[in-house]
């Protein structure tokens, strides 16, 4: 097959372009037909234009060590979810703690009946596993981890009907590697590790971007 000659031409400075990028993945890159970035769908939709009740449950023993963790996990993730998804309204998150601390037999509850109690339309049920900012066996050393148990409940089902999304468990640690103790290092680790699951939770429910180099 003969080139015309607007092919060879291309052809020509497809080539002079990979001589100079070094190679043919900065070519594709540059030229990939679809643009730099790539949008991920969100993996349950269901939650546009409806209110929903962000409740975590955590040990008491994690409660007592991070008496705060539960109200600011809770808060971060409801503003991550209104930034993201249309429409979304959430229940605050203080009068959520208030209701926890009030009946304290909440955990017992039915989820839909949980969520018709707080005036929401879905319950986003959160179980910690793990919430720590110590590095596992010792005492002077640092690294945040969360690991999340996620479910969410239409509260306008049956309760047998009424869990319509989960996932594999959400996991985030910060930093890869053990830091030595201070207050300040505590502080940011804490925070940290609570905006990372924030965002990789919260874009379980709605479209986003990614660069393509990442994929």
């Amino acid at each position: 097959m003969r080139l015309t000659y607007r092919s060879r031409v291309l052809l020509t400075s497809v080539c002079v372009l990979m001589l100079l990028t070094g190679g043919c993945s900065e070519f594709i890159y540059f030229f990939w037909p679809f643009g730099r970035t790539k949008t991920i769908p969100a993996e349950f939709d269901g939650l546009k234009n409806r209110s929903v009740a962000v409740v975590i449950f955590a040990a008491e023993s994690t409660q007592f060590e991070y008496p705060w963790a539960v109200l600011h996990l809770s808060a971060m993730i409801s503003s991550k979810l209104r930034a993201g998804v249309r429409g979304l309204t959430t229940v605050d998150p203080q009068k959520i703690n208030a209701y926890q601390h009030k009946n304290r037999h909440w955990v017992e509850m039915d989820r839909t009946a949980l969520g018709k109690a707080l005036k929401a339309d879905f319950v986003l049920y959160i179980s910690l596993v793990e919430f720590s900012t110590v590095e596992e066996g010792y005492v002077d050393l640092l690294r945040g981890k969360i690991n999340g148990e996620i479910k969410v409940y239409d509260c306008s089902l049956g309760e047998d009907d009424a869990c319509v999304w989960t996932c594999e468990n959400i996991r985030v640690a910060f930093p890869k590697t053990a830091t030595v103790r201070t207050a300040q290092n505590e502080a940011v680790i804490h925070s940290e590790i609570m905006v990372k699951f924030s965002e990789k939770l919260a874009r379980k429910f709605h479209s986003y971007k990614v660069d393509r180099e990442d994929l």
